[in-house]
Parts: structure tokens; C-alpha cells; sequence
């Protein structure tokens, strides 16, 4: 478990910015991509954590097609799919009315989220642009489930259930936040 120096003021990384949400709520949930843990001073490089493979963009420049892995799951034991990544970043670039996204104007150069099959992720660009690829390296761009982001897109900010490397078991308020090694995450080791 981990004390948190400050209650975070909610525990939704898409609406956070402060290092408190961050710091305490990250190792529940999975990313598309992160910073190179390795070599986190490049700026240049990447790893995929729930892609296959940082993908060369097509149409000029203007999309990415990735890949998703099929091997993960949520903590309530759903499969995560390809229409989970999409939901997570369409909430975090086009929010819909009364949700708050913190780095939306981040990605002001996407026309589209798109997940065509439970494998894909289809990101479209407006123009082409060099900075998209490390904006997708967001340590707060957790994926969430798409089935509680359309049932209640607000459920992420007092609750945690995503497909880290640890579950989820238990926050008190400004005293600690608890989880347990998730037994079956996708990255060994």
C-alpha cells in the first residue's frame, strides 16, 4: 500500500493533472503507450504497453493504426478490446458535455478515435504533425472500461478498476491507497 501526501481531488487521471492522482492511482491501469522506461530522458523513446507496435503513420502523415493486445483483462475480469482504448481517448479528446479532460486541447490536431475491429485503434489526424506520438505517452491516459464510460461517464472519479499491474482493494481518504499484485498481467516480471 501506499500513504498519498495529498488526497487526490478525484482519482480520474483523464480529468486530473496533479501528481496526486497520478502517483496514487496509475499502477491500477494500463496505457497505450509510455516513455521508455529504460531511457525516460529520450524524449523520442517509446514503448507500447497495451499496443503491439508503435506504428508508422499512413495518408500523409494523418493516421495511426495500431494494434491492441489480447491478452489483458480488467480487474473484473472483462477482456480488454480495442473498443476500451478508443472510448478511453475519445473521452480524453472530445469529452463529451459536463466531463472535464484535462489535456483535450493537447489534441486538437485528431479528427477521430476509431476502433474498426476488437483488435484495432484507428487515430486521424487533421494534419501531421510530429508531436502526437509522444502526446499518446500521457502517464494519465488510462484505459477504462467502455461499458462503465457509457453508463456513467463520471463512475472513474471516486472509483478504480482498470488492467495494471495491480488491482485495486481499497483507498482511505488522505490515509492510503491499497492493491495487490494483479495475477494476471500481461507484462511478466
Amino acid at each position: 500500500y501506499m500513504i498519498p501526501a495529498e488526497a487526490p481531488p478525484s482519482l480520474d487521471g483523464h480529468r486530473e493533472s496533479t501528481y496526486a492522482t497520478v502517483h496514487a492511482v496509475a499502477p491500477f491501469y494500463s496505457v497505450l503507450m509510455r516513455v521508455n522506461p529504460d531511457n525516460p530522458e529520450d524524449t523520442t523513446s517509446f514503448v507500447c504497453d497495451l499496443c503491439l507496435a508503435i506504428p508508422k503513420p499512413t495518408d500523409d502523415g494523418k493516421t495511426y493504426t495500431f494494434k491492441i493486445r489480447q491478452d489483458v483483462k480488467f480487474q473484473d475480469g472483462s477482456p480488454l478490446t480495442a473498443a476500451d482504448v478508443a472510448a478511453s481517448w475519445h473521452e480524453i479528446i472530445f469529452p463529451r458535455k459536463g466531463v472535464l479532460s484535462a489535456r483535450q486541447n493537447w489534441y486538437s490536431m485528431v479528427e477521430s478515435v476509431e476502433s474498426p475491429d476488437p483488435t484495432t485503434v484507428v487515430f486521424k489526424l487533421k494534419f501531421a504533425t510530429t508531436v502526437f506520438v509522444p502526446d499518446l505517452a500521457d502517464p494519465y491516459a488510462f484505459i477504462y472500461e467502455k461499458k462503465i464510460l457509457d453508463s456513467d461517464p463520471h463512475w472513474y472519479e471516486t472509483h478504480v478498476m482498470g488492467s495494471g499491474p495491480f488491482h485495486f482493494v481499497s483507498y482511505s481518504i488522505g490515509q492510503e491507497i491499497k492493491g495487490e499484485r494483479n495475477p494476471d498481467y500481461y507484462h511478466k516480471g
